[in-house]
């Protein structure tokens, strides 16, 4: 099969300058998340504080993420994405110049943090959102978003092993520093690309009308509002590696920064393996229901075999195989809300997303924290992947087979568009 038909998506000179770009700047987030765990780690020797610096860090995407939605649906976000890549720069560039002085100190990292965490709440949807207006052909959307994942997930082998290296080596500040460099990348596959230069929609009521408007379409659509509910309890409960891995790994296993780097490397081997086999499935691999609950499954119970020991080799082969569920679950997820979401709504659905799939992090990351800290690291792994298991059996049996019934695929039926009183000023849904 050719790469039409494989990677439909790349056909996009847009989006193959995003995929080169992003390629560059994802692992050096990730060298940076490596070295700035790590260094919390070091000075404090505390997983609730850990989780507290998280928990800062996506405080501001819990309070804004409602109110972002209108923004990034009508300004454009090519120009959204310059802006806010260019202040990660800058916010890498301080905490490395920090790290160098040697002036690291807990609350400078926290503050250095809150201020990423508020660019974060305005980048994300932003950033999901305009994946598919790179995009040529509008059913290549789903190979983007799977494209994009695995992109993240590369990031997510490379970057925490190279990370982990980089620190036994030359020590933690270089994380940063090549960080901040990382970000020329995108931001000059930005300036390079045509997609974004306009909104998707160019009138807009009040703030409350819109985003009481987003929250009622969200509302009358059942499947977007329980794969909402999937994401954010998933997210709540399970999603906290940042957390729980290199608190594992230091406290349970006793390991350095070098085995931790390939915990995470092993986890990203998986969410990789995933990653690739939805994104050269092309256009057979569409999102579908059962795939939903097969990849959360897989997650949760690898996250309960990974608290249940403490030898190094399983920890990596079971957190490679969270990895794969979690890879799987966030892209069928993604793609879902965002195939079955208007145009015009989609920026407004991606912020309700983001709130429940990042904002979250304050909570989940404080109670991974305080498990670890109160109970045991491994039980911060344990308990996660059971809840995990009892809500989403609670899911299957009594909530989706009305609101997922009929739907084969995600990309097939379009939910329903909102009518004429439920969001004034909404332009209508063009087909495509």
């Amino acid at each position: 099969m050719n790469k039409k038909h494989r990677l439909p998506a790349m056909e996009s000179r847009d989006f193959r300058l995003w995929f080169v770009g992003q390629g560059v700047s994802v692992i050096g987030t990730w060298l940076q998340n490596t070295g700035q765990a790590w260094l919390v780690l070091r000075i404090t020797n505390s997983p609730t504080k850990l989780g507290l610096l998280t928990a800062v860090q996506y405080i501001p995407t819990l309070l804004l993420a409602l109110f972002i939605g209108p923004f990034v649906d009508t300004y454009p976000k090519r120009t959204i994405l310059l802006w806010t890549q260019s202040l990660f720069a800058v916010a890498a560039a301080a905490l490395a110049a920090v790290s160098f002085m040697g002036n690291e100190q807990y609350w400078v990292i926290m503050l250095i943090s809150l201020f990423t965490g508020i660019v974060t709440a305005v980048d994300w949807p932003a950033r999901q959102a305009f994946v598919s207006e790179q995009v040529l052909d509008k059913a290549a959307v789903t190979n983007a978003v799977a494209l994009n994942n695995t992109l993240f997930n590369i990031a997510r082998v490379i970057g925490p092993a190279l990370g982990g290296v980089l620190i036994t080596a030359v020590g933690i500040p270089w994380t940063f520093a090549l960080n901040a460099l990382s970000f020329i990348a995108v931001i000059v596959s930005l300036i390079m690309m045509e997609a974004g230069r306009t909104p998707v929609r160019a009138e807009r009521s009040d703030m409350k009308t819109e985003v009481l408007g987003g929250i009622r379409y969200i509302r009358d659509n059942p499947a977007i509002l329980s794969l909402l509910a999937i994401v954010g309890f998933l997210s709540l409960f399970v999603l906290n590696f940042n957390v729980t891995v290199p608190s594992f790994s230091k406290i349970a296993l006793g390991m350095g920064s070098d085995a931790y780097g390939g915990l995470m490397a092993a986890m990203g081997a998986g969410a990789l393996a995933a990653g690739l086999m939805v994104a050269f499935g092309g256009y057979k691999v569409e999102p579908k229901p059962a795939f939903v609950y097969a990849a959360g499954f897989i997650l949760c119970i690898g996250t309960i075999l990974v608290g249940v020991q403490r030898n190094l080799i399983l920890s990596g082969l079971f957190l490679a195989v969270c990895g794969f569920g979690m890879s799987f679950l966030t892209t069928m997820c993604n793609t879902s809300v965002q195939m079955q979401s208007s145009d015009q709504m989609r920026g407004m659905v991606m912020s309700v997303y983001n709130l429940l799939f990042v904002g979250v992090t304050p909570f989940g990351s404080l109670y991974s924290g305080l498990v670890a800290d109160l109970l045991d690291t491994g039980w911060a792994f344990t308990l996660s992947g059971i809840l995990g298991v009892v809500f989403l059996l609670y899911m299957r049996i009594f909530v989706t087979p009305k609101s997922f019934k009929g739907i084969d695929s995600f990309v097939r039926p379009r939910a329903p568009e909102p009518n004429n009183n439920s969001c004034s000023g909404l332009i209508p849904e063009k087909s495509v």
